[in-house]
């Protein structure tokens, strides 16, 4: 009788000692994990997985409320410019910052109409995303690589026009410059971000340098500095 109910109570033990290594088990696996042994685990539970970060949607937003701000205050004074010919726009300041060489400039129109009504048209729907994103959408994959292909003609059109400004048309339009210095960090953010994304979606994870698109960044608004200041004032 003795020796039965041994028996007896031994069977859960068993049972529970199988139990507890099954959940040992699956915590080291889980530890284990790409995403659970990353230092400092960069990628945050609010993160969704091709959606971004609250800063990451408000830094979109802003920097392309700062653009379409700018395209329509061009369009604006090239309106006013297009009908009086006396009339001096904002931004035309002394031989160098003048606007009113730019905007008279074939260049201004490189498609047949004016260069900023790009801006009213594509700068609306790099805030809606912003936004979108800011709030925890999860965008498809299809409007990344939309936002990345736009950025990426925007970027190209900007070199374009900041080469023809500096070199051919030899004057600067301080507001479209303000377009060319918030397309280029769209354009950078926009790429890292689908790049890390990706790999997270694979459960790889990323641990690059987060300073690093900063840095190509600062970088090239250091050569157009120096671009402009060796054609203008040295």
């Amino acid at each position: 009788m003795t020796d039965g109910s041994h028996h007896h109570s031994g069977a859960p033990k068993t049972a529970d000692n199988l139990t507890v290594a099954a959940s040992s088990a699956s915590v080291k696996n889980d530890a284990t994990s790409p995403q659970a042994t990353a230092p400092g685990k960069r990628w945050p539970d609010g993160t969704n997985g091709w959606g971004a970060s609250v800063i990451f949607g408000i830094a979109q937003a802003l920097l392309g409320a700062i653009g379409l701000f700018m395209s329509f205050v061009i369009t604006v004074e090239k309106f006013h410019l297009a009908t009086d010919p006396n009339f001096v726009p904002s931004c035309t300041i002394d031989s160098i910052l003048q606007c009113t060489s730019v905007m008279e400039s074939p260049q201004a129109s490189a498609f047949g109409f004016p260069n900023p009504i790009i801006g009213l048209v594509g700068f609306p729907v790099v805030i809606t995303l912003g936004v979108l994103l800011a709030a925890g959408v999860r965008l498809p994959r299809w409007i990344w690589w939309g936002q990345a292909i736009g950025l990426l003609f925007a970027v190209g059109f900007v070199h374009w026009l900041a080469f023809n400004a500096i070199y051919v048309i030899i004057a600067l339009c301080p507001y479209c410059m303000v377009v060319w210095a918030v397309t280029m960090p769209l354009f950078v953010m926009t790429i890292v971000h689908m790049v890390r994304d990706r790999a997270r979606a694979k459960g790889q994870y990323y641990g690059g340098n987060h300073f690093l698109p900063v840095l190509v960044v600062l970088a090239w608004y250091i050569a157009v500095f120096l671009l402009i200041w060796l054609q203008f004032y040295a």
